[in-house]
C-alpha cells in the first residue's frame, strides 16, 4: 500500500474499554497506521493533558479521535496546550467521541472544525467506517442527529437573505477572472470540492480557497451556489 493510501490516526481518551478495543480494530487494518494513542484515565492532571496534546502534534495525524469530555476539562480549566491543539494540526479532521450530545453542542463542535461526531454508545464497532469516511474529507454523525442538527440551523440561519438570482452585472464581471480561476468556477459549478479541486489543477487546498475567494469577490457573489448560477446565466444568454 502507498504512504498517500494510508490513513494515519491518533487517539486520546478515558474510557478503557473504548480506548483499547477501538485500538485493536485499528491496529488490525492494513490501510490504517497508528501514530500515537493516550488512555487518560486520570485527566484532570495538566502535565498529563500537555504530554498527550505534544505527543499528538508530532505525530502529525491524518485523523484524531479525541474524548468530548477531556476537552470540555480542558476548556473548563483553561489548559492550553489542549486548547490550541487544533492550530498545531491544520490538516489534521478531528473526530470527537461523546458520551452524551445534542444539536447546540453539534452545531459548536461543526463550527469549530470537527469533521466527526461519534456517539461512546455505539461502541468501537463502526470506529473504522467513521475514520474512513473522515480521512476521505466527508463527515460522520449519527443517523438519529442529522435531522435535529439541520432543524437547528435552520432556525439559527432563518434570518439570512435568500438565494440572489444572477443579473446582468454579475455575469459581465465574468470578464474580470483570470483563466485559473474560470477553470476552478467551471468545478465548483459541478460540486467538486476544495480538495478535488486541488486534486485535479495539481495545486494546494490553500490556493484553491484563495482562488475561489477572490472569484467571490470579483463576482460581487456570497457563495458557491450563487457563483455557479452566474455561470449558468452566461451559458443560457449565448
Amino acid at each position: 500500500m502507498s504512504e498517500k493510501e494510508l490513513i494515519t490516526v491518533a487517539i486520546v481518551d478515558h474510557d478503557k474499554d473504548f480506548f483499547e478495543n477501538s485500538l485493536a480494530l485499528l491496529r488490525k487494518e492494513k490501510d490504517i497506521e497508528v501514530r500515537a494513542s493516550y488512555l487518560r484515565l486520570d485527566f484532570h492532571e495538566v502535565a498529563v493533558s500537555e504530554a498527550a496534546a505534544n505527543d499528538v502534534c508530532e505525530s502529525q495525524p491524518d485523523v484524531l479521535i479525541h474524548s468530548q469530555m477531556i476537552i470540555r476539562e480542558a476548556v473548563a480549566k483553561n489548559w492550553k496546550s489542549v486548547l490550541t491543539i487544533r492550530h498545531h494540526l491544520p490538516h489534521t479532521k478531528i473526530v470527537l467521541i461523546y458520551d452524551h450530545y445534542n444539536e447546540d453542542s453539534a452545531l459548536v463542535a461543526i463550527r469549530e472544525g470537527v469533521r466527526g461526531l461519534y456517539l461512546r454508545s455505539l461502541g468501537p464497532s463502526q470506529i473504522l467506517s467513521c475514520v474512513r469516511t473522515i480521512a476521505r474529507g466527508e463527515v460522520w454523525m449519527d443517523a438519529s442527529l442529522i435531522s435535529r442538527v439541520i432543524d437547528k440551523f435552520s432556525k439559527l440561519y432563518k434570518h439570512i437573505d435568500s438565494l440572489k438570482p444572477p443579473t446582468k452585472n454579475n455575469e459581465a464581471k465574468l470578464s474580470l477572472l483570470s483563466q485559473r480561476e474560470m477553470e476552478i468556477l467551471e468545478l465548483v459549478s459541478k460540486s467538486y470540492t476544495n480538495v478535488d479541486i486541488g486534486h485535479k489543477l495539481f495545486i494546494s487546498e490553500k490556493t484553491v480557497k484563495t482562488h475561489i475567494k477572490n472569484i467571490f469577490e470579483k463576482l460581487e457573489v456570497r457563495n458557491r451556489v450563487e457563483a455557479t448560477l452566474v455561470l449558468i446565466r452566461r451559458g443560457l444568454s449565448r
